[in-house]
C-alpha cells in the first residue's frame, strides 16, 4: 500500500496545475455523423449546440485557469479548436501535423508543460466524453490532484475509474489491488493490471467484481514523471518529443510511433492509482450512445418551435438526431 502521503486538504492549491486536452481523434467510430474535417469532438450535443470540446473546456474551467490549459489537436482543426475557445494563446495549442495516438501527444504535452513549470501537475481529459455530476466530477480532479501532490517516495500515474454498470465490450477495464481493505487515500486504490477489450463473457464477470473499473481514459501525474515514464517504457517516443524544436514538428512527427499511452507505459509500469470516480460517464463510441445523449439534450424542446411562419432556427444538434434515428433505422 501506498506510504508516506500526506492527508491531502480540502482544497487544492491550483497554482501548479494544468490540464491537457486531447482532440486529435479522427471519430471514425461515429461516422457517417463525423468525418476527418469534422471529427467527434465538434459535434453539437447540446439544444444550444455546445460541442463535445466546449463542453470539456467549460468543465475544466471550473478548475483549472485559461491560461493552463493545454490543447492537443490535428492543426487541420486549429480553427475549430479556436472557434470554441478563442481566448486560447497560441504557447497552450498544440498543433500535430498527423494523428500519432495519445502517448505521442501526451509526452508532447508533459514536455510543455515541465519547461513551462518544473514538477507541474498535468490533467489529461479526452474530449468525447458525456458527464453527468459535475460537482463530483471536480471533486474526483481534486482527489487525484492532491493525491499526486502528498506523494514523498515515488510519484505515481493516476487514472480515473468507472463503475461498471453492464458488461461493456467496448472499453478498456482496470482491476485494482486491496479493495475492502485500507485504500491509499479516499476512493483511491492500487491498480494490479489493466485488461483489454473483453469479450461478453469475461464482462460480465468483471461487472459481477467489484475490483474491476472501467478505464475511462483521464489521466492525473506530474509531467516529469510521465516524461520518465516514456523515456523508460517508450524510449521511441520520447526521443523523438526529445527533438521537436531542433527539428520541425512537421518532419519529425510522421517518424515517432502510433501508439496509446495504455500501451505505451499504463500496463507496464508498476506505480499505477485509480480514483473511483462518482459521476456519470458516457464515451461517445457509438452513434446508439450518441443519439441517447442528444434525446435527453434536446427532450424539452418542441417541433412545432421549428415549422411555419414564425418558425426559429433548428438547432443543428436537433438535425443531427433526426439524421440518426434516420441512420439507425436503415
Amino acid at each position: 500500500m501506498f506510504k508516506n502521503v500526506k492527508a491531502p486538504g480540502r482544497r487544492s492549491k491550483r497554482a501548479n496545475i494544468y490540464a491537457v486536452i486531447l482532440v486529435g481523434g479522427k471519430g471514425k467510430r461515429l461516422e457517417p455523423i463525423s468525418v476527418d474535417t469534422y471529427p467527434k469532438a465538434f459535434l453539437p450535443i447540446t439544444k444550444s449546440d455546445e460541442t463535445m470540446f466546449k463542453k470539456t473546456l467549460d468543465r475544466i474551467r471550473r478548475f483549472v485557469p485559461p491560461d493552463r490549459i493545454i490543447v492537443v489537436a490535428n492543426k487541420h482543426h486549429a480553427k475549430l479548436v479556436k472557434k470554441d475557445f478563442p481566448g486560447i494563446e497560441r504557447k497552450n495549442l498544440i498543433l500535430e501535423p498527423v494523428a500519432r495516438n495519445t502517448a505521442p501527444a501526451i509526452a508532447l504535452a508533459a514536455s510543455v508543460v515541465e519547461k513551462r513549470s518544473a514538477g507541474a501537475i498535468m490533467l489529461v481529459l479526452p474530449s468525447d466524453h458525456y458527464i453527468i455530476g459535475e460537482d463530483k466530477y471536480i471533486d474526483c480532479l481534486r482527489k487525484g490532484s492532491d493525491f499526486i501532490k502528498s506523494c514523498r517516495l515515488e510519484d505515481p500515474l493516476l487514472v480515473i475509474g468507472i463503475k461498471p454498470h453492464f458488461p461493456a465490450t467496448g472499453f478498456g477495464y482496470i482491476k485494482l489491488k486491496g479493495v475492502g481493505r485500507k485504500a491509499a487515500a479516499k476512493d483511491i486504490y492500487e491498480v494490479e493490471r489493466f485488461v483489454e477489450k473483453p469479450d461478453l463473457e469475461r464482462a460480465k464477470i468483471f461487472v459481477a467484481d467489484r475490483h474491476y473499473m472501467w478505464n475511462s481514459g483521464v489521466f492525473i501525474f506530474k509531467a516529469s514523471t510521465i516524461l520518465k515514464a516514456v523515456e523508460i517504457f517508450a524510449p521511441a517516443v520520447y526521443d523523438a518529443i526529445k527533438r521537436i524544436g531542433a527539428v520541425k514538428i512537421d518532419k519529425l512527427y510522421k517518424e515517432v510511433p502510433n501508439i496509446s499511452i495504455d500501451y505505451a507505459v499504463m500496463e507496464r509500469s508498476g506505480s499505477i492509482y485509480c480514483v473511483k470516480a462518482g459521476y456519470g460517464w458516457r464515451d461517445m463510441g457509438n452513434l446508439n450512445i450518441l443519439r441517447e445523449v442528444l434525446e435527453a439534450e434536446l427532450k424539452d424542446l418542441k417541433e412545432k418551435e421549428y415549422v411555419g411562419k414564425h418558425a426559429v432556427k433548428k438547432p443543428m444538434s436537433m438535425r443531427i438526431l433526426e439524421r440518426l434515428h434516420e441512420i439507425i433505422r436503415e
